[in-house]
């Protein structure tokens, strides 16, 4: 009486009178002790096991260690030979739950698994009175994917998860998925509860066989396509990149001749540098590819450095050749102040001092006019020397207004070209830029 009260505590679950459950105890006792083989008759006959897998959410993704944490429901189906009874032998219990210690239960498990299965353990299964055993378990799937970060972070991920028995073949366990890849992709978009960074696309399933060389194996393919979402990333990383990229554009409207806007430079070139440091974590790492977001950091500090060595250059033109009033070259007075200055609409005016110095000289004071005639009186013959010194003196004036204004004319000059130059390396920089974002943009979303 002991022996039969445990079973009924055992099995108070299953709705059933006493004499019922006891009854069914004692009817398929030798089957609940019978739990290492195979519940199929004829033994050379394969049993047949239908799985159901939906996705209830994506846990999360670690692109350095290429792991993919995902949370399934896995429900298997199959039919057990020596557990069928007709309901009214017992009260009309069509389906009963039993601890699943007590049936025989595949070993289905998912092939990429690089962790332990961290689930909470479902203890019971259904039986139907037809033999029909419905034995479902959330799986916490830690797994490996193969990942494609180049597009990063408009990256579309596809991560297979591969379901198969690790112990029997195919002559003893055929694998079929109960639903089409719709239906599953249908139903996990329904029941899927991440709302973080990525967002299911598809799964597709299907049926497939591992040749070995001694057996076969059955298993069901899995492919999870996964599309992560960009906002976090676009507001964090390229839009700030962005702002300070148009900042060193802009900077090429400061004054070139002002040493402001090389340190101007080099301080957005360091803010830059310290924004990659604080940003790096925030990208993904891997050995065989390389987002275009760094290359995109990459190429955009390439150009800060770039910017800055062009206003050195210029800086160095004008004060280095305008202070040491170097003469220009004859090439560069073809290519830069006549073509490149009509190309950039730099002619301007010429400065106040120049059109000064070309007003035209009512008098021209030279020695013969302070001569005078030799019969004047003596007393004149100083004030002739006065006059004379005078006119020599207004004479070497005259020469050396000339000679500083024909360097103030080269000085000028000196300026007009590298602002033509600096206009010219300005373009470029926007041309080459301009080019760089098309391609990357075009490379990225297509």
């Amino acid at each position: 009486m002991s022996f039969v009260c445990l079973f009924q505590g055992n099995f108070s679950y299953l709705s059933l009178s006493d004499s019922d459950g006891a009854r069914f105890i004692k009817t398929f006792a030798e089957v609940f002790e019978n739990t290492a083989i195979r519940p199929v008759k004829n033994f050379s006959q394969p049993l047949e096991i239908n799985l159901t897998i939906h996705l209830h959410a994506i846990l999360g993704l670690d692109e350095k260690q290429e792991i993919l944490t995902t949370y399934l429901w896995m429900e298997q189906r199959w039919f057990h030979d020596f557990l069928v009874w007709d309901p009214s032998d017992f009260g009309g219990k069509e389906l009963v739950a039993l601890p699943k210690e007590k049936l025989w239960i595949p070993d289905i498990l998912i092939l990429e698994m690089v962790d332990e299965d961290k689930s909470p353990e479902t203890p019971y299964l259904y039986v139907h009175h037809t033999g029909l055993v419905i034995c479902g378990k959330p799986l916490r799937i830690v797994s490996s994917c193969n990942l494609n970060i180049l597009y990063f972070p408009f990256d579309i991920q596809k991560c297979p998860l591969t379901a198969s028995s690790i112990t029997f073949y195919d002559k003893d366990l055929k694998l079929h998925i109960k639903e089409t890849s719709e239906e599953i992709t249908s139903k996990s978009k329904k029941i899927f509860a991440s709302k973080g960074e990525w967002e299911l696309l598809q799964i597709a399933a299907s049926e497939h066989m591992i040749q070995e060389d001694w057996a076969n194996y059955d298993f069901i393919s899995l492919e999870v396509t996964m599309k992560r979402r960009p906002t976090f990333y676009v507001v964090n990383l390229l839009i700030p990149s962005a702002f300070l990229m148009l900042t060193d554009i802009v900077s090429f409207y400061l004054p070139a001749h002002s040493f402001d806007r090389a340190s101007f430079k080099m301080t957005l070139m360091l803010g830059y540098s310290v924004f990659l440091i604080i940003v790096k974590d925030l990208l993904p790492s891997s050995s065989s590819h390389t987002p275009l977001i760094a290359i995109f950091f990459l190429v955009s500090l390439t150009f800060m450095v770039s910017s800055l060595f062009e206003t050195i250059i210029i800086i160095n033109v004008i004060h280095q050749n305008a202070k040491q009033r170097k003469p220009i070259p004859a090439w560069m007075q073809t290519f830069i102040l006549d073509y490149g200055a009509k190309l950039f609409w730099r002619r301007g005016k010429l400065p106040v001092h120049h059109q000064i110095s070309h007003v035209r000289q009512a008098t021209n004071i030279t020695v013969q006019d302070c001569e005078l005639k030799s019969s004047w009186p003596e007393e004149m013959e100083a004030l002739q020397a006065l006059l004379r010194r005078i006119a020599e003196g207004v004479e070497e004036v005259k020469h050396c207004m000339d000679r500083h204004d024909q360097e103030r004319q080269l000085e000028d000059k000196w300026l007009q070209i590298g602002h033509i130059l600096d206009c010219l390396l300005h373009s470029v920089y926007c041309i080459f830029f301009t080019a760089f974002l098309l391609t990357l943009a075009i490379t990225w979303l297509m």
